[in-house]
């Protein structure tokens, strides 16, 4: 049971978050000017922290074996307590890291998680509805990715309003490299062995989460601010003029853009 997730059921009730993914076209968002905005941000966004002075998220969330990994695991650590210290920040995190992140119970801030489920794709990306948990205090799923940790609890979290960025797909193969491609800051490091796989993967996780939240509440309303992206799952909006001029702006040119990248439509999931 994840009984950290009890008290914040619906919490934030028809009113609007930003999800903060780790794509490359991050690196060119303003994040300050969400200074005010309820946003649930992950893995190594600390990375962008110094760019950004004003933001911090409201929400941490992490549960990767990237911590684990003996070349690049220290520094993954490293991200994470960074996340872990900001006072504005409330963490959330897979217990099943705790021995790498805090051994010895310094951080009494953080939320673990003691039931995170990871529901394998298969190999060409499909998912199955599993991977979407409409009751986060009993499980919440992984499946390949932290965004769906973050989708998974603006459900349960009551937000009637959803906005992506940093959310580009469009992953290029890479066994973490020191010049990460896929990634907002080129010292990232992750490794994408199957770059088709992942992108169909995260494009599936998105369909599958957008059917739950329209059959909550038909009302519900996404976007995709990211800068650059393939994501084409929810409308592709301009960041700035949504935030700075509160208006939606949706920008046809580059969401046929977008649905140019896929060779077949996105789906909800793939088995009943």
């Amino acid at each position: 049971m994840n009984t950290v997730f009890e008290k914040y059921k619906d919490l934030h009730k028809g009113k609007r978050v930003f999800l903060i993914a780790n794509g490359p076209s991050l690196a060119e968002t303003n994040l300050d000017l969400l200074e005010e905005e309820i946003c649930i941000a992950m893995n190594r966004i600390p990375l962008i922290y110094e760019k950004n002075p004003k933001w911090r998220p409201t929400y941490y969330l992490f549960s990767s074996t990237n911590v684990n990994n003996p070349i690049w695991g220290k520094p993954w650590t490293e991200s994470v307590i960074s996340a872990i210290k900001e006072k504005q920040t409330t963490p959330f995190i897979s217990s099943q890291f705790k021995k790498n992140i805090d051994p010895d119970g310094k951080y009494s801030n953080i939320n673990w998680l003691d039931c995170v489920s990871e529901t394998k794709p298969d190999p060409d990306g499909s998912i199955s509805k599993s991977c979407f948990s409409k009751d986060v205090v009993e499980r919440i799923d992984k499946s390949g990715t932290t965004m769906n940790l973050a989708l998974q609890l603006s459900y349960h979290m009551g937000f009637s309003e959803i906005i992506l960025l940093g959310a580009d797909l469009g992953f290029t193969k890479d066994l973490g490299s020191n010049l990460d491609p896929n990634h907002f800051d080129k010292s990232y490091r992750a490794s994408v062995g199957n770059p088709d796989k992942a992108n169909y993967q995260m494009r599936n996780i998105h369909s599958l989460a957008y059917k739950n939240f329209i059959k909550k509440d038909k009302n519900i309303k996404f976007y995709n601010a990211s800068i650059k992206t393939t994501l084409d799952v929810y409308p592709i909006i301009d960041y700035e003029k949504y935030i700075l001029e509160n208006k939606v702006i949706t920008l046809k040119q580059k969401q046929k853009q977008a649905e140019s990248n896929w060779n077949k439509p996105h789906q909800f999931f793939h088995q009943l």
